[in-house]
């Protein structure tokens, strides 16, 4: 029988480091031509909302399913069905909010990890909110070296209570700035996950060396970056290609303004899989434009499956 998981089974079960490596295998399999399968975001527009759905195939770990959310001003609720790649079956209906919190970090701690300088000590972080644990956690988790992050967001009690939060929860030293170009001085890794429908991080307080993650905008009317930015990477990396086409604004941006061209993206996937690099020097700026797909939703998915299976939790349906 199928098994229904809740928002507590999810954040009881799964941590960043199996949501990391479920992320970074999904991505080396699709990069390797396993069978690994992404199916972009589609989305119905009602009268008062927004229903967005997307798929996603991973035949190697035995799974395959959907994820489904809707949008409304009442708030957002996010389901992910579970389905076996072998029988068809359905595995479990998991409610997907504290997934996809989890998957979105750990996609950038996957970026980072193939992308950013293997010496990195310092990121900035914008952001304090919801999505900027989980990049916190992601990077905590791959970053070996990491020591400091810088947090910026515009609200100084939110930011500070973040970083005091995050800092016993990492062991590592958060500290509350001022400004984004405070944040993002001296920087080897810099963070974007806010909600701003404007560019809060542009070209000019780029420095070289630095891996950038976009994190915060997956629609047409919103940008964290400017083109400035996206022109100055050597390598820019998106988790899904159709799906940025679609997306994301900011490299629509780049590519409208003549600042950079959809030749230069790369996909996440052949990175991981060693297809192509994700640095080849110490001095190039690199970029990781995330929009959240299904495939690592439906890589996560799996090991809460697996995990709830072993430990009894969730209840049948």
């Amino acid at each position: 029988m199928p098994l229904y998981l809740d928002e507590r089974d999810v954040a009881g079960l799964l941590t960043m480091r199996e949501a990391v490596d479920a992320v970074d295998a999904a991505f080396r399999a699709q990069g390797k031509g396993d069978g690994a399968t992404n199916q972009p975001r589609q989305r119905i527009f009602a009268e008062r909302g927004v229903l967005h759905y997307m798929a996603a195939a991973l035949p190697g770990a035995g799974v395959l399913g959907t994820k489904t959310y809707t949008s409304f001003a009442s708030g957002a609720r996010f389901y992910v069905q579970l389905f076996s790649a072998e029988t068809g079956e359905l595995l479990a209906y998991i409610e997907a909010d504290k997934l996809g919190q989890m998957r979105t970090g750990a996609a950038t701690g996957v970026a980072a990890r193939y992308m950013a300088r293997s010496d990195a000590q310092t990121a900035a972080l914008l952001g304090a909110g919801w999505q900027a644990e989980s990049q916190a956690e992601g990077l905590a988790a791959t970053c070996d070296s990491l020591r400091t992050v810088r947090v910026f967001s515009r609200d100084r009690e939110r930011r500070e209570g973040f970083c005091a939060r995050m800092a016993e929860r990492l062991g590592l030293a958060f500290k509350p700035v001022e400004t984004v170009a405070e944040a993002v001085a001296g920087a080897e890794v810099v963070v974007c996950a806010t909600g701003s429908p404007t560019p809060i991080l542009n070209g000019a307080m780029l420095g070289p060396g630095m891996f950038v993650a976009a994190v915060g905008a997956n629609r047409l009317t919103a940008r964290e970056i400017d083109e400035d930015v996206v022109g100055c990477a050597a390598i820019t990396a998106v988790d899904d290609l159709a799906q940025a086409r679609a997306e994301a604004a900011e490299l629509i941006f780049a590519y409208e303004r003549r600042r950079w061209n959809w030749s230069r993206a790369v996909p996440l996937a052949d990175i991981v899989a060693g297809r192509s690099p994700g640095r080849t020097s110490p001095a190039e700026i690199t970029l990781f434009k995330s929009l959240g797909i299904a495939l690592e939703d439906i890589a996560v998915a799996a090991v809460v499956y697996r995990k709830a299976v072993a430990a009894g939790a969730g209840r049948a349906l």
